[in-house]
């Protein structure tokens, strides 16, 4: 247990500290309350393992980026859906260049002993000869295209059904209109009420993510959708 004295210091020192000084102290420092990497949409929401070294972490935020103006997610969930989504179909876009490498790869390997069979032979034939190489690594991409193809689209699809659910949800009732008090039914300072520390939460987060959707699509960050 500390000391009465020691404690008495801590305390001196701390009214005495004036915080992070540099910019990459206050860049830390600012990121103290980061929970998850979903905090910003501005940054990568993904682990940085989900890349391979030589791309572009970038060209992919750059598609969440267009999806997100283009559906607009509310929430968590919804915006899980479309993560995996826009992730599926940049790994689907991996699969399309390795294939073309693939072909790239054979045609070369075996160039020297077709043109022996075919001194004439176009790039067609080359490309021929070289998915007749390649065949059983095709079948095995293929396989993998469809998958991926089968969970964008289904990701999409329940991004989609969760929407709607969410906009067919009923309007809550309109308040019956309250007739004035006479003015010997006005209570002098009568206090309003209050909201519950609930509806106090999630407005709060309601505005935190509202603000978070704004920074990403360039707008400005106190923005709100206009009502109704």
């Amino acid at each position: 247990m500390s000391s009465k004295k020691r404690i008495e210091a801590n305390r001196r020192n701390a009214l005495g500290s004036t915080g992070p000084r540099t910019p990459e102290g206050k860049a830390r420092s600012a990121q103290n309350a980061t929970t998850h990497g979903l905090s910003s949409l501005n940054r990568n929401p993904l682990a940085a393992a989900c890349f391979l070294q030589m791309e572009d972490k970038d060209q992919y935020l750059g598609m969440l980026n267009q999806y997100l103006a283009t559906y607009s997610p509310q929430g968590q969930h919804e915006l899980d859906l479309l993560t995996e989504a826009v992730f599926a179909k940049f790994r689907q876009q991996r699969l399309w260049a390795a294939e073309a490498a693939q072909l790239e790869v054979a045609i070369a390997k075996d160039e020297k002993e077709f043109r022996k069979t075919l001194p004439n032979a176009d790039p067609r034939a080359h490309l021929a000869n070289g998915i007749a190489k390649s065949e059983q690594i095709l079948k095995l991409y293929l396989r993998y295209d469809a998958q991926l193809n089968r969970l964008y689209r289904n990701c999409l699809k329940d991004l989609r059904d969760l929407q709607a659910q969410r906009i067919a949800q009923p309007a809550e009732p309109e308040p019956t209109p309250i007739e004035p008090k006479s003015e010997t039914e006005i209570t002098p300072n009568e206090p309003k009420p209050q909201p519950t520390p609930e509806e106090v939460a999630a407005e709060a987060n309601r505005r935190a993510f509202q603000r978070r959707i704004n920074i990403n699509l360039g707008r400005p960050a106190d923005w709100e959708p206009p009502t109704p």
